[in-house]
């Protein structure tokens, strides 16, 4: 899904002041929670949103799935 996308599938929605949620996940810390724990968390955008663009980064190697990709993860992993 594309950005502008998600804005226009998120416009369609008839309440805007419904809240917004994400899931966080964090690293697991002993044998009970290998692997981690998640849960649903209200939307920060200052914590839980990271763009990541690979436009021109001399490190991808050429024909990778994700060379020139660009991408936005809403939510957080291992937080």
């Amino acid at each position: 899904m594309k950005v502008r996308e998600l804005v226009a599938w998120l416009n369609a929605f008839e309440d805007q002041d419904a809240e917004v949620l994400v899931v966080e996940h964090t690293s697991g810390t002993g044998y009970y929670d290998q692997g981690g724990n998640a849960c649903t968390t209200v939307f920060d955008p200052t914590q839980h949103a990271e763009y990541t663009d690979l436009r021109g980064n001399p490190h991808v190697p050429p024909g990778a799935s994700y060379e020139n990709s660009r991408t936005l993860l809403l939510g957080a992993i291992n937080a």
